[in-house]
This record gives structure tokens, sequence and C-alpha cells, in this order.
């Protein structure tokens, strides 16, 4: 079993320079791999057997097979009037029975053949933004840290190298950064947009079952149960209602005189017991996303507006530095100047990166008397 998450294991790697922050990688890390799993999960025969098994009259039923294959293909159904009543007394199973009238409103089953194959598309769909930030980042801030994140003070940290950076930063490319920074805020956005989105695409897929699934769950698990002779609908397991276990499925057929046949089935769907798991889980971790990828929207846009928020940021990064030292560069940098400084800070020995600020302090601070 545990050979089949070993491909999984470069997603868990930690790259040796951070270009995102941790809101980030819950979209491309976290999320992607709970995906893959689930995608895992759902497709492996190892574990559950067949995703369906419709059950014959006798066991020597030589279309088993063919009505397995047609009730998977087509779909099976469930009874809206038999989630009314007593268990083993006016139904088999929550929502099998037998019909009442014949505009007895029938629920159909048929997402279960495609729960895999979207998935997959959500793991994709999370990874985008991150495939978009990494040919945009180029592997930049690679280049201007390399080397420079090891806790001891290395010899590369030479004064030719900290004079590189300063001319980097103060000179060079001064005032350059800014589609850099926006970039990043645009692919930040990007994940709030699809973390939502699929929120919406999840309940048009279970036919408007996903909106309030996790919360109908919730709810149900901690009421107090209803007594037999008093279920009615609201009181029914909404993991049975939405991802039944046992499901009824009919196929037409011509019998041995040339006559129409219907055949009625029952059809256990052990997949289901994964499926409605799968998807409560999704439920409450795109909820949580949703909620801190807003907040993390909200704080960029405080960022962007507001420069003693990013002197905060950067003072946060440092130690026994003055606060007019750190000022005195945010207020000559730019939104993307201040964006790629604060990155370094995240991937440079703070040591370093103290001595960077300083240097970088007084250079400005030089300009400035120059001017």
């Amino acid at each position: 079993m545990i050979d089949l998450f070993m491909p999984f294991r470069a997603f868990l790697k930690f790259e040796n320079v951070c270009t995102d922050n941790n809101v980030f990688r819950m979209h491309y890390k976290v999320t992607v791999i709970m995906l893959l799993v689930f995608t895992l999960l759902v497709t492996s025969k190892q574990f559950f057997g067949e995703p369906i098994h419709c059950m014959s009259d006798s066991e020597k039923d030589s279309d088993k097979d063919a009505i397995n294959s047609y009730c998977w293909i087509y779909g099976t159904y469930t009874l809206r009037s038999r989630f009314v009543g007593v268990e083993g007394k006016h139904m088999a199973y929550p929502g099998v029975g037998p019909n009442k009238s014949e505009n007895d409103e029938q629920i159909k089953h048929t997402y279960y053949q495609w729960v895999c194959f979207v998935l997959l598309g959500q793991s994709v769909m999370f990874y985008t933004p991150r495939y978009l930030w990494k040919i945009w980042e180029g592997g930049r801030l690679k280049a201007l840290a390399s080397d420079l994140s090891s806790p001891v003070v290395t010899k590369d940290w030479s004064e030719f190298r900290r004079g590189e950076l300063v001319s980097y930063l103060s000179y060079t490319n001064i005032h350059t950064h800014n589609m850099y920074a926006l970039r990043y805020a645009f692919c930040e956005i990007l994940n709030l947009i699809n973390v939502v989105g699929q929120i919406f695409l999840l309940d048009i897929f279970l036919g408007g079952a996903f909106r309030n699934y996790g919360a109908a769950v919730a709810a149900f698990t901690h009421t107090p149960r209803v007594p037999a002779n008093m279920i009615d609908f609201a009181s029914v397991n909404p993991m049975d209602q939405f991802f039944p276990k046992l499901t009824k499925c009919w196929l037409r057929s011509y019998g041995p005189s040339g006559t129409l046949q219907i055949k009625d089935r029952l059809c256990v769907l052990p997949l289901n017991i994964v499926n409605e798991k799968i998807f409560v889980i999704l439920w409450f971790w795109l909820i949580i996303l949703a909620f801190v990828s807003t907040l993390s929207v909200l704080f960029r846009v405080l960022v962007l507006s507001l420069r003693p928020l990013r002197s905060l940021m950067i003072a946060g990064q440092l130690r026994y530095v003055k606060k007019s030292t750190v000022s005195r560069i945010v207020k000559r940098f730019g939104y993307g100047d201040w964006f790629i400084l604060y990155l370094l800070g995240k991937n440079m020995n703070p040591i370093i990166y103290k001595d960077l600020i300083i240097e970088l302090s007084k250079e400005l601070e030089h300009k400035t008397v120059m001017v």
C-alpha cells in the first residue's frame, strides 16, 4: 500500500528557495496531494473490490457481469418516498423499496462514474496558479539568494557579493519589480477564485447536494436519533441520502419467446463508503481554504496600500535594527522592490539579511544626500 503513495513524494519536498507563503502552499501542496490520494483511493480495486455489485435471481445467472456493467454505465436510482418510514418495514434500506405510485420521484445516481476524473481535474486546477507563478518568477529569487540561507555565514557573503546585491536593489533594478509582485498577487487572487469556483462546481456535479453537505452531516452526527416510528426525510443521514450504498437498477431484455422483460435489481455500491467521506473532508477543507484565502487576499491589499505595514513586516524579520533604518528603505522603495526584499528576508541567513538592510539603508541615505 505504501508503494502506491510513493509518486507523491515530490510534492512533499521543500524547495531551497521559498517564493510564496503558507496559504499559497495550502493550495498547491496540501490540496493537490489530498486530491491525488482521493483519486487513487476511488480507482484502486485493491482495497474496495468492484465499484458495483448487482444482485441476481440465482447464483448461476449468466447475465451477472452484463447487469453490473449496465447499471454502472447507465446509473442507479433511489426513491424519495422511501426515505420516509421504518427501515426493514416500509423499506429495505433508506431510498430502496417498491414504487408507491407511477409518479414516485426517482433520485438518479450517475456521478460515481466521474468522481475520479473530477478529483483529478481539481488537482490540476489547484496546481495551475503555482505553475503560472513558477513561470513568471523565472528563478529570479534563487539567483539572488543562492547559497545565502545557511545558518553559518559562508565565504560567499563577501564584500563583492554584498555590493552586488546592494547595487541590484538600489541602482540597477530599483522600481522594476512591480510586475513581478503584481503577478504574485494575481496568482493569490486566482487561488481564491479557484477554490470558490470548485465549491460551486462540486455542487453542480452532485446535483445541488454539496453546498450544505458537510454542515448537514455535522448536524446529523450531533442530533439525537429520532424514534423508528417517527422517521421523516429530514432525519435521514445525508451520507445515505446523497451517497447510498444500496440502490435500485432495472434494465429491459428479451425472453426466449421474444417478449420484453424488465429486470429489477438491487445494487450495492461499496465505493460510496469512500465517496461519502471524501466529500465531507473536501467540504470542510474547501470552506476553510476559501476563508483563509480571502484573508490572505485582503491582507495583500493592505500591504499594497500601507507603507507602515510593509516597514513592520521587514522589521519583523530583523533583530536589533532601528525602525528608522527600515523606514528609510521602504520610503524609497516601490511595492515591487519591497516585495523582492521581503522574499529575500525569508530565504537568507538573518545575519546576512541584517547586514544587507544596513548597507542598503546607508546607500539610499547617501543617494539622498547626493541629490
